[in-house]
């Protein structure tokens, strides 16, 4: 099946005895009864302790599993906020992770998860930090929109837009 989610009934056999056995090791973890070897193994299975992941914990896991498609295949885990990826829109639930982490509503698990595999959680300062390097390297910030090599430049796009939001008064103060 590719998971420990058992149920307790067994749609065709009634009760389930695996399924009892399952309930059974979830109320004695609860109770701190349960063996720390034991919590271990189930652990390294793959065991849920609150039963059945919730539509939203397997939409996560979705959207999670399209971050790590999308850094497979560009090396960042940066993206537009309208980028698809899979048929879904991983740049909205980007922004979302960030949102919800900045009102500290996104559980510590993912936030660990999430900065593991290197999301960044504001990219306005990682793109800031690399126009520091450019400008250390180079002695100026006319970064190229494009780069000979590898075509498009995300950081000369960067630099672009913020260029054209100063213009239009709309960046941030505290970013000019």
């Amino acid at each position: 099946n590719g998971h420990c989610d058992v149920p307790v009934r067994d749609s065709e056999q009634g009760k389930s005895r695996l399924g009892n056995w399952v309930k059974t090791q979830r109320n004695k973890k609860r109770k701190n009864t349960l063996k720390k070897r034991r919590v271990d193994l189930l652990e390294q299975a793959g065991f849920e302790w609150n039963g059945k992941k919730t539509l939203n914990d397997k939409i996560w896991d979705t959207m999670f599993a399209l971050l790590l498609q999308f850094k497979a295949k560009n090396g960042h885990c940066n993206m537009s906020t309208d980028h698809m990826e899979g048929g879904k829109n991983l740049g909205g639930w980007s922004v979302t992770q960030r949102s919800k982490k900045c009102k500290n509503t996104l559980d510590q698990k993912r936030v660990d998860l999430l900065e593991q595999v290197g999301f960044k959680w504001c990219e306005w300062d990682e793109m800031f930090e690399l126009l520091l390097q450019f400008k250390t390297k180079n002695g100026h910030c006319d970064v190229p929109v494009r780069d000979s090599e590898q075509g498009k430049s995300r950081l000369g796009n960067w630099v672009k837009t913020q260029r054209n939001k100063k213009r239009k008064n709309t960046l941030k103060k505290r970013r000019v």
